[in-house]
Formats: C-alpha cells, sequence, structure tokens
C-alpha cells in the first residue's frame, strides 16, 4: 500500500522533520514547526475510512442482496421447473389414454360388433373382461347413438354411473360425438381421481353419423405417480385431496373446473442448499468479496444451463413417440410445416402414409405387449430408408408418417418399402407377417400441412380398399370416391 508522505517523508522527499532537527544536534524553534497531521489530514484520514466503509458496507449489502435474489431466484426456477414437468406428465397422461381410445374406436370390426344385436356380449368379451388386470385402462362404457348404455365395466365387473359424475361423462360423450375425435378430462369415480377419454366407434373409412361412443377411464394410482416421479425427476410427488401449503401444488380439475385432487412434493429449494453450504465462506470471506460473487455467478449460470437442457430435453422427449424414438403425431406436424415451408419446384416435398395391413390380428392373437414389439420392429425397418425420408413420425397405432425430399421418385421409393414389409418380422419367438398399405402425395408448392396429410390419408385408405399391400399416388378423383362412399 502506498504510504502518505507525511507520515515518512517531507513533502520535499527527505527526512522526516524530526530527523532534520536531530541532525543539527538541537531542536527546531518553536515558530518554525509545523504539526505532522493537520486537521483537514484528520478530515482526509477519516473521510477516507468511512468511505471505504460506506463502500464496503454497500458492497456487502449488494452482495446479499445478490445471494439472497439468486437463492430464491434458484428456488423459483427450479419450482417453475417441477411444475412445467408435472403439467406435461398431466397432459401425457390424457394423451395416452386419448391413443388408447382412438385405437379402439377407429375399427372396422369394432364398429360393426358393437352395432349388432349381440354388442352387449362382443364388449364383455373384447374390452370388459380384460379391464380385471389391464395397464392401459381400468373400465369402460359404451353408448348407443342415443346416448344410453349398452355395456359398462370396472375392473371386469359390470357397474352403471350415477350422480354428478354420470352428468359429466354424458357431456363428454356429446362432445366426443360432436367432434368424432378423442375427448379428455379427469373425473371423480367412487373417491378416485381417474383420467377418462371418449370417441365415437367407426369405421376406418371415416366417421358416420349416429355412430356408438367408447368411454375409457383408468385410475391415477401409486403406481402412475411413482413412474411420473421417477420420468419427470419430481422427488415426493403424491396425491393429495387438498393443497398442501408448504409444498408446490397442481390441481386436477374436472371439466367444469372444480379440483378434485392436487399433486403435491416439495420443493428442492436448490438456493437454499447453495446458500447454507456456502455461509460460512459468506461471513469469512469478506476479502473475498468479488471473488465469492463471481463464483455465486458462475454457479447460478451454470445452474441455469442446466435447468435449459432439462427443459430442452423434455420438450425433445414430448415431441417423440416413446415406443418407436420417431416423432409423435404433434412433433411430426410441426416438422412438416417447416417442411412445407420450403417447398418449390426444385424442392418437392412427397408425404407418404402408412398404415399396417393385419396389425388388428396380431394385437388379437399375441396381445398388445407383442403387438408394441412389432410397432417397434416396423420403425426398426423403416430407419433402413432414412436416406430417403427428412422426417419420420408415429402418428398413432399403426399408423406412420413419412416424408420424403430428394430425386428418388416417391412412387418408386413407395413400392421400396412395401416390398420391404414382404419379409416376416421376427419379435421374440414369433415370426409374424404382416404388410403394409401406403398413400402419397407430393406437392411443388406451399401448402396446408393438415391438406397434404389429408390427400396421402385419403390416397392409403384408397390402397387399403384396392387390396392392401399396396402404394397409391393420391389424384384429385379419389375425393369424388371418397364423398360417393361417404354419401
Amino acid at each position: 500500500m502506498e504510504r502518505f508522505p507525511w507520515t515518512a517523508k517531507s513533502a520535499r522527499g527527505g527526512l522526516s522533520v524530526m530527523g532534520q532537527d536531530k541532525a543539527r544536534g538541537g531542536a527546531l524553534p518553536r515558530s518554525d514547526t509545523r504539526p505532522l497531521v493537520t486537521h483537514g489530514q484528520i478530515w482526509s484520514i477519516s473521510a477516507a475510512t468511512g468511505l471505504f466503509l460506506a463502500v464496503a458496507l454497500g458492497l456487502v449489502l449488494i452482495v446479499s442482496h445478490v445471494v439472497l435474489s439468486m437463492r430464491h431466484t434458484a428456488n423459483d426456477i427450479d419450482d417453475q421447473r417441477a411444475i412445467s414437468a408435472a403439467a406435461a406428465a398431466v397432459a401425457t397422461l390424457g394423451r395416452g389414454l386419448s391413443m388408447v381410445v382412438r385405437d379402439n374406436s377407429l375399427w372396422d370390426e369394432g364398429y360393426e360388433a358393437v352395432s349388432s344385436s349381440d354388442g352387449a356380449n362382443w364388449i364383455r368379451q373384447t374390452w370388459g373382461d380384460p379391464t380385471v388386470n389391464y395397464p392401459l385402462y381400468d373400465g369402460l362404457i359404451v353408448y348407443r347413438p342415443d346416448l344410453t348404455v349398452i355395456a359398462a365395466y370396472d375392473k371386469g365387473a359390470p357397474f352403471s354411473p350415477s350422480g354428478e359424475v354420470a352428468a359429466l361423462i354424458l357431456e363428454q360423450v356429446r362432445r366426443a360425438k360432436a367432434t368424432n375425435m378423442p375427448v379428455t378430462a379427469f373425473m371423480s369415480m367412487d373417491g378416485d381421481v381417474v383420467s377418462t377419454a371418449a370417441m365415437t366407434i367407426q369405421p376406418f373409412a371415416g366417421p358416420v353419423p349416429d355412430a356408438p361412443v367408447l368411454f375409457l377411464f383408468k385410475s391415477i394410482d401409486d403406481e402412475i405417480i411413482s413412474t411420473i416421479s421417477a420420468d419427470y425427476q419430481i422427488a415426493g410427488l403424491a396425491l393429495a385431496p387438498t393443497r398442501a401449503d408448504d409444498k408446490l401444488n397442481l390441481a386436477l380439475e374436472d371439466p367444469t373446473g372444480k379440483a378434485l385432487a392436487y399433486l403435491t412434493w416439495p420443493s428442492r429449494k436448490p438456493g437454499d442448499q447453495a446458500f447454507e453450504n456456502h455461509r460460512s465462506l459468506l461471513v469469512l470471506a469478506g476479502a473475498t468479496l468479488v471473488v465469492f460473487l463471481l463464483m455465486v455467478l458462475a454457479a447460478g449460470f451454470i445452474e441455469s444451463l442446466r435447468l435449459r437442457r432439462i427443459a430442452a430435453a423434455a420438450e425433445y422427449e414430448a415431441k417423440r413417440d416413446t415406443l418407436t424414438g420417431t416423432l409423435n403425431r404433434s412433433g411430426f406436424v410441426e416438422t412438416l410445416e417447416t417442411l412445407v415451408a420450403d417447398v418449390s419446384a426444385s424442392r418437392p416435398l412427397a408425404l407418404h402414409m402408412l398404415d399396417l395391413d393385419g396389425f388388428k390380428q396380431v394385437n388379437d392373437t399375441w396381445g398388445h405387449a407383442v403387438g408394441d414389439l412389432l410397432i417397434a420392429a416396423v420403425a426398426v425397418r423403416l430407419a433402413g430408408f432414412g436416406n430417403h425420408f427428412v422426417a419420420a413420425g408415429r402418428l398413432g397405432g399403426d399408423e406412420f408418417a413419412l416424408a420424403q425430399r430428394g430425386d428418388m421418385p416417391p412412387e418408386v421409393l413407395a413400392q421400396q418399402v412395401i416390398d420391404a414389409f414382404s419379409r416376416p418380422f421376427i419379435v421374440g419367438r414369433h415370426q409374424l407377417q404382416v404388410t403394409a398399405s401406403i398413400g402419397h402425395a407430393s406437392t411443388q408448392e406451399p401448402i396446408d400441412p393438415a391438406e397434404l396429410m389429408r390427400r396421402a390419408d385419403v390416397a392409403m385408405y384408397q390402397a387399403k380398399a384396392a387390396g392392401k399391400f399396396r402404394a397409391l399416388e393420391y389424384h384429385p378423383q379419389m375425393d369424388e370416391t371418397c364423398d360417393e362412399k361417404g354419401a
């Protein structure tokens, strides 16, 4: 530290005044002496000391404020991550049951069987009895077109909904009839919170008027809560009937907005943990305040990066089909929107819609577990054509969508895929023979992705109607054929 001039040297840079006096062997006359420290210098020292203390105190206050703010921010960021993850898990429950009800409702045989005179017996054998110990749903209700009940089963036993829940179910069924699409909701049945999904039972060719409706429900039990806790990194997750003030909460609401129950879990409070871990350093490291501040900022930056990576991974997983690893419906549609926006005469785009022939028989014969393995094996075989497809997705059930961009004619590539399905699939101990029907539609100019998917879908159903195990290209005349069949 630089010394003050009046404590070591004179203003002229020589020895101190006392030193000069001793050198001459006597005392200086009183009139010639000057005070070593003036009042101004004392004030300056005091002011500098006070300023230093004020700055130090200000820095301490600022650092304390920053540390506390970072503490709460880290807690809030992690809490928001957990809440977002829990909300994503709840949405996944609804999407999962929505896919199940769709798989069971878009079914030619099912539509005909439910509408027959022996429909109640068929429902019991096909859907009712398996609910005794079925992992995808616990019970079901099948409604006639006039909304009277054909059959209802809960864990394999017949039952009859009543009271407020019966009214909510009927409202959900009406909405399903109006949209011909899966409609999901949460409800309370016999004291249990259940995830529900309803959809009209219809043939593959398309919705029909006055169709029956399938309603499925699955209890949110401890096993489901444990799975969500592990998959979404939410420790201590539980389902509680009331809101917990000392925990994070996410309400599960019925269609009227009434909270049926709450997902609750303790906050991890990473900011509090970090603060406690460094408390002694904060007390003892005043001299290294700036260094410590940089360390805290670095720790916060690293934590922020980690949370962003978790969010990015959650978003990535949300757009992926867990069974095949391909894009799911929402992920594929989002990708297709980007692809069609870049279409031109020099960069045409072809969309192939692929549906398995005979997949229902595999599920009926060997069970859904083997069916799932078969779907995964189909995805692996389609991956062999990865050089030709810029995007691949599983839209649900046994239906895949493949986006092509390249020089190979779409009909040639589609036929190669068809030929690849002539070889049987080896699934565990089973050798399964399923074929595929493909419809493809091409465009050289930007188009609504939904319209492009519709065209490819129409061509695919035409391929099925023409005898299956073939590929057809979309032509506008196909719409006229569909209109005639619908009429």
